[in-house]
């Protein structure tokens, strides 16, 4: 049911923490069997893929944290750590092992996301259009509570006890396999339709219940590999759109922010205004990643504006021609009029005669 966060930020912190950039004769290691020298390392550590990646986001990280590092907070990024931290319980330390994060190269990594996203707030205006639309598909929080069982057959027969009256937070505590919720008799943390950590077939069928409902089919797990009971226990009021308008801001910045190849472009195009300039021509291509995504978004923009005003364009000239046209139906009908008259005065002489 929950999905983990630090895989977000993987891609971010390919790269493990430089030990040094420097060049030089100078010796990094010394052996009786030779020496490691600061310019034999450095040609190493730069030609890797980790070495690379870690340069990029060096130079993203001076970038914009000169334009949005007072928007980005050290105990709000202490925060983020900390609430991953806590997810992961005392499997932390070995999860950033596994994906080659130290402590301090997570905490870059939550810092350089961060970032990103001031940087996402400053380029997307969204329209009222767009605002409405997710604020139509916007869920206030709910609070529920499961019973996660191994089996289909299993969630099956608790259900069965259910409609014969059976006490939900009991058969949780008896039957739940889900060690965080069991406890207390499945209840779990309050979430909105916003909320990542839980599988979109879930929160589905969580906000379809009404207070006091439970799921009359068992819902499937993909991460918890098994089957959920949900049960309403709550839900809030859906405030209006002018007091959710500021959150729904916040809900599409997200929705920007999970489109990689979007905040790629943005990051390119902040880039591209700062001058950088990479000296070792070996490492000329370390952003191109971003300056290409942001190149491919200028031409798409240009190309767009291009359509649009073509369209603009062949709109006025059917107005025209419509008119053109109304102007010599208009001059037809006159000049069939005038006939029309003249040949009505011309049989009128004729009858007096």
């Amino acid at each position: 049911m929950w999905k983990k966060v630090l895989g977000v930020l993987v891609v971010i912190a390919a790269g493990v923490g430089l030990a040094a950039w420097g060049i030089g004769p100078k010796s990094l290691v010394t052996t009786d069997a030779g020496n490691v020298s600061q310019a034999e390392y450095y040609k190493k550590l730069k030609s890797s893929p980790e070495g690379q990646k870690e340069l990029a986001n060096m130079i993203i990280q001076k970038v914009l944290d000169k334009k949005y590092g007072d928007k980005v907070s050290k105990k709000s990024i202490e925060s983020q750590y900390n609430d991953a931290k806590s997810q992961y319980g005392s499997q932390f330390s070995q999860v950033l092992s596994q994906n080659g994060m130290t402590e301090d190269s997570f905490r870059d990594s939550l810092r350089i996301q961060a970032l990103e996203k001031q940087a996402v707030i400053a380029d997307k205006h969204y329209s009222n259009k767009q605002l409405h639309k997710a604020y139509k598909e916007y869920q206030p929080k709910v609070s529920v509570s499961v019973i996660l069982t191994s089996s289909e057959d299993d969630a099956k027969k608790i259900i069965a006890q259910l409609d014969k009256g059976g006490d939900f937070a009991k058969l949780a505590k008896e039957k739940s396999i889900d060690t965080n919720t069991k406890k207390n008799g499945g209840k779990m943390t309050s979430f909105d339709s916003t909320d990542t950590n839980l599988e979109d077939d879930f929160k589905t069928a969580a906000f379809k219940l009404k207070k006091g409902e439970y799921t009359k089919t068992p819902v499937k797990s993909t991460s918890s590999q098994g089957y959920f009971i949900i049960k309403m226990n709550s839900k809030s009021d859906k405030k209006s759109f002018s007091a959710l308008k500021s959150k729904m801001k916040s809900i599409l910045v997200e929705k920007t922010m999970s489109d990689t190849t979007e905040v790629q472009a943005i990051v390119g195009e902040e880039l591209g205004k700062a001058n950088v300039n990479i000296k070792d021509s070996t490492l000329q291509n370390v952003l191109s990643t971003y300056t290409q995504a942001a190149a491919t978004a200028k031409t798409a923009k240009s190309s767009s504006s291009s359509e649009s005003s073509s369209s603009s364009s062949e709109s006025s000239s059917s107005s025209s021609e419509a008119s053109s046209s109304s102007s010599s139906s208009s001059s037809s009908s006159s000049s069939a009029s005038s006939d029309s008259s003249s040949s009505s005065s011309s049989a009128s002489s004729e009858s007096s005669n």
